[in-house]
């Protein structure tokens, strides 16, 4: 992996350079501002640290070329001095991640790299086609381009991380990093301290400046809280002030931050943040913000698609050349599963399935899915119903029509409207036969 280094401190740069070196990356260090630019231009590097600690703002000229160059390489901003406001700008221009040469480690460094040179090549989003899913990615776009905290609710698995991770690649006005906690890490005794930051000699043990959850958030753009319900109630009645004022104090300091990024929170049910055991400030600012993820059974359009997706994704990051493709038998068997789980079941699977397959095909015998009962308790639901008749009669459309007393037409459109292919459900010699023949 070769990385450019633009470092204009003697110290620091070795530092940075031997570590990196030790580790086997190709470092090129970089201490005039002129001649980093220039390699930007005529050298091809795979990512970038650019130290953005001096008063003429070389730094973020040299990161917003960067950028414009090749805005999918990773790009690191490296400083010194706590200066949040040059961190933000970072992010605004492009930087994906905000290093802090004081505080951080070499080993954190270390792992950032490791971990963007797979994701670099990474799809950025799940393939969504259910209209469902869509409404709700549209909700949320619209509701941060206005800065408005957001709750998202949705089942366990439902993929809430995800889509706060990812809603900078959805059409919003700016790209966001990403300062994801669970609400349960504060339920500590310093959880204040995690969540503002501390200052300098508040206890004795304080040698230096801490930052907290909210001044990370303030560099990187967006802050998601994972199980909102679980928040300790002193620390409810902090962040309503937070979201309400926009702006929050250090534990132990009396100067005021202003909270620049976008606030997104999350739990299961709407119901576990009930107004009667749930701070009434905090309700009454996120109770009308509420986007719901739908679960996976409700978005049939979207297991297969989304089932390839991690194919792809889990053979980039294993190093699979080979993809495998899944077949139409083991299609018929995820399409007819219920998905309890949701996306975390699916990819779970999904990724066995993979590790497992021969012959470059994920076959229906390379899933782990539990086979239904086979009995004659008919579903309720109509998907439910187009499977139990579809699977009952292999695939043939004149005894399903007979069994749910509908038409060809009224059939067909079921068939569409939840995605279920009935060739899938005819037996594998029949199939093989019609092949033939054509």
């Amino acid at each position: 992996m070769k990385i450019l280094l633009y470092e204009p401190d003697d110290r620091a740069g070795e530092t940075i350079c031997h570590a990196l070196h030790r580790e086997g990356y190709d470092v090129n260090w970089i201490r005039d501002f002129l001649n980093a630019k220039s390699k930007i231009l005529d050298e091809r590097f795979d990512a970038s640290l650019i130290e953005i600690d001096d008063c003429e703002r070389q730094g973020l000229q040299l990161i917003e070329s960067w950028v414009r160059h090749d805005p999918k390489l990773l790009c690191v901003a490296i400083y010194r001095d706590q200066d949040a406001e040059a961190g933000f700008h970072a992010r605004r221009l492009g930087s994906q991640e905000i290093y802090e040469i004081e505080y951080g480690s070499l080993h954190e460094l270390d792992k950032m790299l490791k971990r963007y040179k797979v994701l670099a090549r990474r799809p950025q989003k799940y393939r969504h086609k259910s209209e469902e899913h869509n409404k709700a990615v549209r909700n949320l776009t619209i509701l941060i381009n206005h800065n408005k905290p957001v709750l998202i609710t949705g089942e366990s698995g439902s993929g809430k991380s995800f889509i706060a991770e990812h809603i900078h690649c959805n059409k919003t006005d700016r790209d966001y990093g990403f300062e994801e906690v669970s609400c349960a890490d504060l339920d500590v005794e310093h959880g204040m301290e995690l969540l503002l930051g501390v200052a300098r000699g508040f206890r004795k043990s304080i040698t230096n400046q801490r930052k907290g959850i909210l001044a990370k958030a303030n560099e990187r753009g967006l802050l998601f809280l994972r199980d909102l319900a679980m928040l300790p109630a002193n620390l409810m009645d902090v962040l309503a002030d937070v979201l309400e004022k926009g702006e929050f104090r250090s534990v132990g300091s009396d100067v005021n931050i202003e909270f620049t990024a976008q606030f997104i929170a999350s739990c299961n049910d709407i119901s576990d943040i009930n107004p009667e055991r749930f701070n009434r400030r905090l309700y009454d600012i996120l109770i009308h913000n509420v986007v719901r993820i739908p679960p996976l059974r409700d978005c049939p359009a979207d297991i297969v698609p989304n089932a390839r997706q991690i194919v792809e994704d889990y053979c980039i990051l294993k190093g699979i050349e080979n993809i495998p493709v899944i077949d139409s038998g083991a299609i018929l068997k995820i399409t007819s599963h219920n998905w309890p789980g949701n996306y975390r079941e699916l990819k779970n699977c999904i990724e066995n399935a993979v590790s497992c397959c021969t012959d470059g095909q994920i076959k229906a015998e390379d899933l782990n899915i539990p086979p239904q009962a086979n009995t004659e308790n008919i579903p309720t639901d109509r998907r439910g119903k187009l499977i139990f008749y579809l699977t009952k009669y292999n695939g043939k459309k004149v005894d399903v029509m007979q069994a749910l007393g509908i038409t060809a037409p009224t059939l067909d459109k079921w068939l569409k409207d939840e995605s279920i292919d009935y060739k899938l459900f005819k037996k594998k010699k029949e199939r093989n036969s019609k092949r033939n023949k054509q």
